[in-house]
């Protein structure tokens, strides 16, 4: 569930970008993507800390990597 959720914010963030640059951003499009980004991370920040209280090891650390616009995590 982590590993999913980081590759959809990197996505969520390359799009992001993307619009920014076309469109400018204060575009509501751009907008949309930032607030789901915000969400997303709260979930993130949620499981987190919900591992924190559980067992500190089993917290990964994570990397990513793009590779022809995908999101990789190692």
């Amino acid at each position: 569930m982590r590993d999913i959720l980081l590759e959809n914010i990197e996505l969520l963030r390359q799009r992001m970008v993307n619009m920014g640059l076309e469109f400018g951003l204060d575009h509501p499009k751009v907008l949309e993507y930032s607030i789901k980004i915000d969400e997303l991370h709260n979930e993130l920040n949620q499981i987190d800390h919900s591992l924190s209280k559980v067992d500190n090891s089993s917290k990964k650390s994570y990397r990513f990597y793009l590779l022809e616009n995908k999101a990789h995590f190692a």
